[in-house]
């Protein structure tokens, strides 16, 4: 096996949802325990936060006694008494998905392939067709780090995410709805975001958050996404 100034490329692994990084880490073990860091760089899992706000009276029996905060959730009483509790979720962005940048070899693809929780590479049928790579512009389109959350706040929908009746200063404000003419299962074409180009089906409407979630087909399977309204439009 031989490295020969060969050009690395992003190809996309297959794995188990909801247990891709430790999947990641196995991948991480195996290359260096092969050898194979010629030809392995990076190896990623793209991430997204989602935050939501919740109010509460404050007689209410959902209230801890201890109002201590953690990694993801945090309490503050607002200025009536009432109990602001944030939740903040962080998940997989592609579940099931991996991304990994590395120069394609045949031992290590094997090596790689043959990883615990591993299901295949995108392009490879699984018997014996060599994985496709993805293109610098498919990369650079679903790599972009921005969530749904800091989406919403540049976004020319609102200033700001509604927070169920407070703002920054936690004074009172009304809450806004957001609406679209779409419907549950129009196709959609994407305008903005790491998706822009793309069409989606449209399988649930958040007027809350003037979001949608589409079903898009990324790389030869079904995945689906977040797009705020405006980012959007009834496919002709």
């Amino acid at each position: 096996m031989e490295n020969q100034l060969l050009q690395s490329q992003w190809f996309i692994i297959t794995a188990i949802g909801g247990k891709e990084d430790s999947i990641a880490d196995a991948i991480k073990e195996k290359v260096n325990n092969y050898g194979y860091e010629s030809y392995v760089g990076q190896i990623r899992i793209f991430k997204k936060k989602d935050e939501s706000i919740e109010i509460f009276a404050k007689d209410s029996d959902q209230i801890p006694q201890n109002l201590r905060k953690t990694k993801t959730i945090s309490w503050e009483i607002m200025p009536d008494g009432k109990y602001k509790r944030t939740r903040i979720r962080i998940t997989n962005k592609f579940p099931g998905y991996i991304f990994i940048n590395m120069i394609y070899d045949r031992n290590v693809w094997f090596a790689i392939r043959n990883t615990p929780g591993v299901l295949g590479f995108v392009g490879s049928s699984g018997k014996g067709a060599v994985p496709i790579p993805i293109t610098i512009e498919e990369y650079a389109r679903v790599s972009g780090e921005s969530d749904i959350n800091s989406q919403n706040e540049t976004a020319n929908q609102s200033s700001s995410t509604p927070t169920s009746g407070v703002d920054a200063q936690n004074q009172p404000v009304e809450t806004v709805t957001y609406s679209t003419d779409a419907k549950i299962g129009n196709n959609v074409d994407i305008l903005e975001g790491s998706f822009t180009g793309m069409t989606g089906e449209v399988k649930k409407l958040d007027n809350s958050r003037g979001v949608a979630t589409l079903i898009i087909d990324f790389f030869g399977r079904s995945q689906e996404v977040e797009i705020l309204y405006n980012q959007f439009k009834i496919s002709l």
